[in-house]
């Protein structure tokens, strides 16, 4: 018993003390929507304000609901809100650990110390690891995922087990929608699993599936019935092309950037980023092999009929999703999931190949190979908050009471609202969803908004980073500077912008 807990303890304070060590969170998507989503969700949805975080206003908030609420407890003890992120990584590697030891044969010589090596090796890939201690992680909401892989894989054709495994997987996809190719994939294994038997794998899929759908529907069920209501898309703006919505063009509104182009891009899209820096499927360069080597692993246990069903299983589902996240995303952090299994599944399949006489010498090669590419990866590391007190800190004007604020450029500013009176309405006027000029509904409500407010109006706005954008909204609005603009200081960002008091440009 003594020896299990060796690894849980061994992952707690490695991902927690680098978490700590890292420092707090000031990456893109907590300045863009993450702290500000989390606010408006705790504040009765602020439906004041319009699309002040762009597009990403409309996203679940669960996650980031749950993150303001630990923000607001811990603020004044940075450190520990940072260690404390630590935890759903431990978490993860336990669930690694457990898979990895059920689809390698228990036979294999020191078969527990190198899977929980393999969850190590998979849970600090560039996908995951680079977003420690971050409302940016997949690995959060990928958590539920990996635990129903873990229970998964112990007894693939258990309809109890699949219930179970279906229920924590949908949670998944409901907390994030990201986590959906993962979903998709293991269902497709559940099928297989008993595809001898044609009855039986379809009732093994249906209750997967029915559970898996239950718990996606009770976690984001009544945000996507709200969204419809607000918007006439229930996962507005994405697939506006689809649900049409008339607040925003009509259009898919999904980021296309990183997907791969042609035949040989889309069969060896890993290899752009396993030998050298790119920056092909995220904005930061990064260099990882993990994921070349879990595709080839992938291959040999589905060509290898000596390996563990059980490892064939989940090399399919891998396959799958892995091929999803191509077709819908490209964006490498969204391989979290996968790529925490690399080690694992590497493993399983050097256990299926390897004969056991060279099983020793074999897994000492695989261990020097891992740490090697440990050692070289090339991490795409987000902005850390700067030291400070507390966990976040924004300073601001006074902004009156019943004041409308105004982000005149693409600058992420939605983090600074919480900061502002709660009575201050906030508009997005220039961002990844609405622009001055664009068509629909909620461009003209900014307009309306803006042309009959009778109070104070100020503007936001970083001029270093987006020269020229602010100016060309105050003459579109109507709008001009009126003097007395001062600096908007954070922990997050060293330049945060500038706050100006607004008047009305003469006519």
């Amino acid at each position: 018993m003594i020896r299990r807990l060796v690894w849980p303890a061994l992952y707690l304070a490695f991902f927690c003390l680098f978490s700590w060590h890292l420092g707090g969170d000031g990456s893109p998507d907590q300045r863009a929507y993450h702290l500000y989503n989390g606010y408006a969700a705790m504040s009765g949805g602020r439906p004041q304000d319009i699309a002040p975080a762009g597009l990403q206003t409309y996203f679940y908030p669960g996650l980031d609901a749950l993150y303001y609420r630990l923000l607001r407890a811990l603020n004044n003890h940075p450190g520990g809100l940072s260690a404390l992120l630590g935890i759903p990584y431990a978490l993860a590697a336990v669930c690694v650990w457990r898979t990895g030891a059920a689809i390698v044969p228990r036979s294999w010589p020191g078969r527990e110390a190198l899977a929980g090596a393999a969850a190590l090796f998979g849970l600090t890939g560039a996908a995951g690891f680079a977003t420690l201690g971050t409302t940016m992680s997949e690995v959060v909401p990928g958590l539920p995922l990996l635990g129903a892989i873990a229970l998964w894989v112990r007894r693939p054709g258990d309809l109890r087990l699949l219930g179970l495994a279906g229920l924590l997987a949908g949670l998944s996809v409901g907390l994030k929608l990201t986590e959906l190719p993962v979903f998709l994939g293991l269902f497709v294994a559940v099928l297989a699993s008993g595809m001898r038997r044609p009855g039986l794998a379809l009732a093994q899929g249906a209750v997967f599936g029915a559970a898996g759908l239950c718990a996606a529907l009770a976690v984001a069920g009544p945000w996507l019935v709200h969204n419809w209501q607000l918007t006439g898309n229930p996962v507005f703006p994405a697939y506006n092309d689809l649900f049409r919505s008339d607040l925003v063009d009509p259009g898919r509104w999904t980021d296309d950037r990183f997907k791969p182009h042609g035949l040989w891009h889309v069969l060896f899209y890993p290899a752009y980023w396993a030998f050298r820096e790119s920056h092909a499927a995220i904005e930061l360069n990064m260099h990882d092999p993990r994921m070349l080597a879990e595709l080839a692993a992938i291959v040999l246990l589905l060509v290898r009929r000596a390996a563990l069903p059980e490892a064939r299983l989940l090399a399919l589902a891998m396959l799958v999703a892995y091929a999803l996240w191509e077709f819908e995303f490209g964006i490498y952090r969204y391989l979290t999931a996968p790529e925490a299994l690399s080690g694992a599944l590497i493993l399983a399949a050097l256990a299926a190949w390897v004969p056991r006489r060279a099983a020793v010498p074999a897994s000492l090669a695989l261990v020097v190979a891992g740490a090697a590419a440990a050692a070289t990866t090339k991490y795409p590391w987000w902005d850390r908050a700067l030291p400070a007190r507390q966990a976040i800190v924004v300073n601001l004007p006074p902004i009156p009471p019943n004041a409308l604020v105004v982000f005149l450029d693409r600058s992420a500013l939605a983090y600074t609202i919480p900061f502002m009176p709660p009575s201050v309405t906030v508009i997005g006027a220039d961002t990844n969803l609405v622009h001055p000029g664009s068509s629909g509904r909620l461009q003209a409500r900014i307009a309306a908004t803006i042309e009959h407010w009778q109070g104070p109006i100020w503007g936001f706005e970083n001029g270093r980073n987006f020269p020229g954008l602010a100016a060309a909204t105050l003459r579109f609005y109507g709008l001009r500077r009126a003097g007395g603009c001062q600096a908007i200081t954070s922990n997050l960002e060293a330049e945060a912008g500038t706050a100006c008091p607004l008047a009305r440009a003469s006519p």
